[in-house]
């Protein structure tokens, strides 16, 4: 006979969100978020993003130095595969962990809009909360139906997902330092 070993803990075995934060606008990951999102900000996207919620802080687009901890959000499947990732760079884990729980608490407040990507036949969506876009593809799709099939699956991912209690950072290197490295004292 087998014994078999039950694995649990908040999140195990459905998606999650996870945050990282930077140290430096120049840090190579938050450097390819920028650079994947920027066809989406021109592109066939809704609008610019505003500051979601009535009265909040809004999150940080545009000036670096109100930016302490600069970060973005992504959410990952079960088998830790990107399924999409933030519209937004916002100021702080807090503003950032904020915003995604007021977007999960209104599901029917999600629509999903499909984008052009940078070259010929890429596609993608951009998933938008009351209008705002809050959340990009994790990458570019060759066909319709794939994109169709991804979009899909993030938008009923996204309600349903963990959220982490704390960020991830990035180290001097631009390598991730993960929550458990951290050590105590990480908000």
């Amino acid at each position: 006979m087998t014994d078999v070993v039950a694995i649990e803990g908040p999140g195990f075995g459905r998606p999650r969100i996870t945050f990282t934060v930077f140290r430096s606008m120049d840090d190579p990951m938050l450097r390819s978020w920028v650079r994947f999102r920027s066809p989406l900000v021109g592109s066939s996207a809704p609008d610019e993003p505003h500051a979601p919620g009535r009265g909040d802080d809004p999150p940080w687009r545009g000036r670096p130095a109100e930016a302490a901890e600069p970060g973005f959000w992504r959410l990952l499947a079960s088998n830790n595969r990107e399924v999409g990732r933030s519209y937004l760079l916002y100021r702080s884990f807090e503003h950032a962990r904020a915003h995604v729980q007021q977007v999960q608490a209104e599901p029917d407040a999600l629509a999903v809009a499909f984008v052009s990507g940078p070259h010929n036949g890429a596609r993608g969506w951009v998933v938008t909360f009351q209008g705002t876009p809050v959340m990009t593809c994790a990458r570019w799709y060759d066909s319709t139906s794939a994109r169709a099939a991804a979009a899909a699956g993030a938008l009923s991912a996204l309600p349903a997902a963990h959220v982490a209690d704390g960020p991830d950072r990035s180290g001097p290197s631009g390598r991730f330092l993960r929550r458990a490295e951290q050590g105590a004292g990480i908000a």
